[in-house]
């Protein structure tokens, strides 16, 4: 990837993702593509990678590992001047280069951010309630499973009339704004199988995937570390499998072998944007495919667009049940309709 194109993609992630989430990052992105040793140190991140999430959490991961000045920034992106900051990040990164580079090669950004289960949740519970089966969940670029344990965990919805579900009483609170049609009646449901699917499978019964998963949140988002924490322990109390390998080989053997009736849903939420046009549409060959033997809900979204999307798919026909429009990469909010 040319300088040109870094310098297009870093200018992009500063004013669509950086602002008003990370204004370290922010101000770091427009002096990162003004400076030439920091350009040439990230074309070695591959272009299979989001190259600001990559660098930034590699350099965070870095940093705090090695407890050098730069960390201070990380720990505590209130007090940090900018200006010097930038300073410590570039001198950081000329004397770390090639540890950096080995990050470069060997780490994945697989953020795992449970706060998506705030509209995923009464999305489970309306496919539960209209086959009336318990559910097997088939969550694609799984990372480490989180979303996989949803209904272990506590919602508190805002709209005009404040809806809470979930388990009562867990120790993570899940807080988000409905911005679109009043939620009701969202209750309970069954989940009968889990099943996770990734390239990468982040263990986080290890230490260290544990961490990289932290590094990969930004610096000011300090609820979503501490949310990443209670997950954890949730999580490892959970029973669920976790696969590491192609979807495209993994789901129809899952799938020919479950004995019970259960109702199907494959789900993805910010991944497919990483998927060349051929998987894309591999995908959707596999899911109308499998359908021919048995029906299945697919929850998505960057196939087309940015927004979530509800398919029902019987008999290689698809019905579109459901769009939810500009929903929050991290989960804050969301429009039901």
């Amino acid at each position: 990837m040319g300088k040109n194109q870094i310098i297009s993609t870093f200018n992009r992630f500063a004013e669509m993702e950086a602002k008003d989430n990370s204004p370290l990052y922010e101000f770091w992105c427009h002096r990162i593509v003004q400076d030439d040793l920091l350009l040439d140190l990230i074309e070695h991140i591959p272009k299979t990678q989001p190259q600001p999430n990559l660098f930034f959490a590699s350099v965070q991961y870095l940093a705090l590992r090695t407890k050098q000045p730069l960390a201070h920034c990380f720990l505590y992106p209130e007090e940090t001047k900018f200006e010097m900051s930038f300073h410590l990040l570039k001198d950081f990164c000329k004397e770390n280069e090639y540890e950096l580079i080995e990050l470069f090669q060997t780490k994945k950004v697989q953020t795992n951010e449970v706060q998506r289960a705030a509209y995923l949740y009464p999305i489970f519970h309306e496919i539960f309630k209209r086959g009336n089966k318990p559910l097997t969940l088939i969550e694609i670029g799984t990372s480490a499973g989180l979303l996989l344990n949803l209904e272990y965990y506590q919602y508190e919805i805002q709209q005009s009339d404040p809806i809470h579900y979930g388990a009562k009483g867990s120790s993570l609170q899940i807080h988000a704004k409905n911005l679109g049609d009043t939620l009701i009646g969202v209750d309970t449901f069954e989940i009968k199988n889990r099943l996770g699917i990734d390239l990468n499978i982040i263990d986080l019964n290890v230490d260290e995937d544990f961490y990289w998963l932290q590094c990969l949140i930004w610096p000011e988002q300090q609820k979503r570390k501490e949310n990443l924490k209670k997950a954890r322990k949730i999580h490892l109390n959970c029973e669920k499998t976790l696969l590491e390998g192609d979807f495209r080989k993994l789901i129809p053997k899952y799938i020919g072998e479950l004995n019970e009736e259960s109702q199907i849903v494959i789900f993805h939420t910010h991944v497919a944007n990483q998927f060349p046009s051929e998987l894309k549409e591999e995908l959707l060959i596999m899911i109308n495919h499998l359908s021919r033997k048995t029906p299945i809900y697919h929850v998505y979204n960057n196939l087309y667009d940015q927004h979530l999307h509800v398919d029902y798919i019987h008999s290689s026909e698809t019905t579109n049940l459901k769009v939810l429009k500009n929903t929050d990469g991290h989960g804050h909010y969301f429009y039901w309709n």
